[in-house]
């Protein structure tokens, strides 16, 4: 038997913060979502805007309804929001009596950086000063609610993070090596930094189910008019300048049958199979979040009707639970962006 003092190393057991989940290797989770309702109310209630005209400020949460939640599998944050925000601004110009109101409503998820959530304003009455308000909440509140939800996002990952992900031996928990980030990094790029050590719950089902997933694929067809020729359209999808406009950069494409296209970061990925002139573009179609090497076949033809052009969209082999996700997806970063980019009809907003 040894000596008092002088055991075996192998059989002495240690003091470490993590021996409730050593190398923080089973899964724990924290329900976030009461936490983030009062993130959300202490932010946006009083973010206030002025101008020349007036001034105006957020005076009440409306609506918050959705869930939050963090949770850390085999030393890896995987977190997940989904949250449909409405808020009520109140503001007043120079010569208004009465508070002038209207809303600002997004909703926010965490397959979306601040900077794509889209967010819709509105006003509750018309008239001139009315539209004077609302001209201040579009052009100055929108960009501070964007930047509270770059804040909520940074908050979720890192004070709720560090709740799951304890101090090891060899590190100090989620904030041992923090990412080092520029004065104004946008927050797609704190997402890409992240990716390493980050999984979206979406990722996380799609792991545990996809020979399910693959098994059940479905079809969506989609029809919708542009203010514009069969040309113009047509070039909207297949020429490399007018997509880097509506995709705001974020484009590589080769525009030609075999060629391959990379979107949105590499969110959105394929290859051209067929490019009819003013008629007709197929093409090979994945998003990333798909199972491996699964691919859909998107065909989208152009007619003119004589007032505007028509065009059909045929997606087949989609995955079921991405139907309506990608669905959604074809009006906002396509259909919309090139009616608000070129002008070619009033987008869906």
């Amino acid at each position: 038997m040894a000596l008092w003092g002088q055991g075996d190393k192998r059989w002495i057991v240690e003091e470490r913060e993590d021996a409730k989940n050593v190398n923080n290797w089973h899964w724990s989770e924290v329900d976030a979502s009461a936490p983030s309702k009062k993130f959300f109310n202490e932010k946006f209630t009083g973010l206030a805007a002025s101008g020349t005209e007036g001034n105006v400020r957020i005076s009440e949460v409306t609506t918050c309804n959705g869930e939050a939640s963090v949770n850390n599998r085999k030393g890896k944050v995987i977190y997940f929001f989904e949250w449909n925000i409405v808020l009520k601004w109140t503001g007043k110009t120079e010569t208004s009596n009465d508070n002038l109101t209207g809303k600002i409503e997004f909703e926010l998820s965490e397959e979306n950086s601040a900077d794509e959530v889209d967010i819709t304003t509105s006003q509750n009455k018309t008239g001139k000063e009315h539209s004077t308000i609302h001209a201040i909440v579009k052009s100055q509140l929108v960009g501070k609610v964007r930047d509270v939800i770059e804040e909520y996002i940074r908050y979720l990952q890192v004070e709720h993070g560090k709740q799951v992900i304890l101090p090891t031996k060899k590190s100090g928990g989620i904030n041992a090596q923090p990412v080092k980030l520029k004065q104004n990094e946008p927050i797609s790029q704190i997402k890409k930094q992240m990716d390493s050590t980050m999984l979206t719950d979406r990722k996380l089902e799609q792991t545990k189910k996809t020979e399910d997933i693959t098994c059940k694929r479905e079809s969506i067809t989609i029809t919708d008019k542009f203010q514009c020729c069969c040309e113009d359209l047509f070039q909207c999808f297949v020429n490399p300048d007018k997509m880097k406009a509506y995709f705001q950069g974020a484009a590589e494409v080769d525009p030609r049958e075999s060629g391959k296209f990379s979107l949105l970061g590499g969110s959105i990925t394929g290859t051209f199979l067929e490019i009819k002139p003013q008629t007709e573009v197929a093409m090979h179609w994945r998003f990333k979040d798909w199972p491996e090497e699964m691919y859909s076949s998107v065909n989208i033809t152009f007619k003119d009707t004589g007032t505007n052009t028509e065009l059909k969209l045929v997606q087949s082999g989609i995955p079921k639970y991405s139907v309506e996700q990608i669905r959604q997806g074809w009006y906002r970063y396509y259909f919309n962006a090139i009616k608000m980019t070129f002008g070619y009809g009033s987008a869906c907003l």
